[in-house]
């Protein structure tokens, strides 16, 4: 899988988390933790997309590991989403 790939994957699944945490009461500081994590989703979507279009435009204006950097940021970035809405949803599951 490469990093484009990756990163799709990983924004699918911070975003099949946050729906399934809308399912479920919330406390205030949860509701407000997964408030915040949805922004940084949908902030970082929109790199993302970006980042398709030069990546498809073979890079014209970056070079290649100049690229890959920010795709490797967006790739821990989404890790660290995941990880905190896994840690909310097994909240709301207890």
């Amino acid at each position: 899988m490469d990093k484009l790939e990756r990163i799709v994957h990983l924004l699918i699944e911070a975003l099949s988390k946050a729906r399934e945490l809308t399912t479920f009461k919330l406390d205030s500081e949860s509701s407000k933790r997964a408030a915040e994590l949805m922004k940084r989703v949908t902030e970082n979507q929109k790199s993302i997309q970006a980042l398709i279009r030069v990546s498809e435009g073979n890079g014209k204006g970056l070079e290649k590991a100049e690229l890959d950097t920010v795709l490797d940021d967006l790739i821990r970035t989404f890790e660290d989403t995941n990880k905190k809405l896994d840690q909310l949803l097994a909240k709301a599951k207890a």
